[in-house]
């Protein structure tokens, strides 16, 4: 054997490590309050309170990519209810016209902090140039973003949450699920400036520290701001925060 090899990876360890963390995020799931349950696949899927989804319920799903798993379940659970989703991403919307859902309306628009600006939206670079993972469909308001540097551009045009309710003739709406790829610190920041945050009842967001220039420290900062804003945070899974508000 050469002592310069690397030392193969102890299969028991590994198999700890992972059963570690399929315990730890068991136990989190556990002590999620009473009326939570989990919609959709487990990598597209995220945790809503049923309790606080009203009749002719409205989700606002920013950032769709190719798991619709989530608001296709939400449709199929909640009678008479509406999915407004926001995508600009091109190879996503060819998705959803090959896949339509009844009561789930695709805007080919970019969710920002306002409605109505032209913006570049950069676009994920080919799958066999991205980290290992990476499902190749996750274009960015935020060119830092590690799977879009060197990529291709197109221009959209933005909307926002004011909009969209407006448009939906709505005064709020039960969820609002933010997987925007980084331009979701920009939109928290003016949604609890102006006080829109409030007109959703819970908000679902990955946050993407680390994968833009983005540190966790305003992802913290974020998540605080929303919490002085009347909302608690319920649960995390990796970078997906659970939120609802208290009233």
């Amino acid at each position: 054997m050469n002592p310069n090899s690397p030392t193969p990876p102890n299969p028991l360890v590994k198999h700890w490590r992972r059963a570690k963390r399929s315990l730890g995020r068991r136990w989190r799931e556990w002590r999620l309050p009473r009326g939570y349950i989990r919609l959709g696949t487990r990598y597209g899927g995220w945790w809503i309170d049923v309790n606080l989804i009203g009749a002719n319920a409205l989700l606002i799903d920013a950032g769709l990519g190719e798991d619709i798993s989530f608001p296709t379940a939400f449709l199929a659970r909640f009678a008479g209810s509406q999915v407004i989703g926001i995508e600009p991403n091109p190879r996503s919307l060819a998705y959803y016209q090959a896949h339509p859902q009844i009561g789930m309306e695709i805007r080919e628009q970019a969710f920002w902090t306002h409605a109505g600006e032209t913006l570049t939206f950069h676009l994920p670079r080919p799958q066999d140039t991205l980290p290992k993972g990476a499902d190749g469909v996750s274009g960015s308001l935020v060119g830092t973003h590690e799977y879009v540097v060197g990529g291709e551009t197109l221009t959209v045009l933005t909307t926002d949450l004011a909009t969209l309710l407006s448009q939906a003739g709505r005064s709020e709406c039960d969820v609002l699920k933010l997987d925007i790829e980084g331009a979701e610190y920009a939109v928290l920041h003016q949604l609890c400036a102006s006080g829109d945050i409030r007109r959703a009842r819970q908000v679902l967001i990955e946050f993407h520290h680390r994968v833009t220039h983005h540190r966790l420290e305003e992802t913290q900062a974020a998540t605080e701001t929303l919490c002085r804003c009347g909302f608690r945070l319920v649960h995390t899974e990796g970078r997906n925060y659970i939120f609802r508000r208290k009233d």
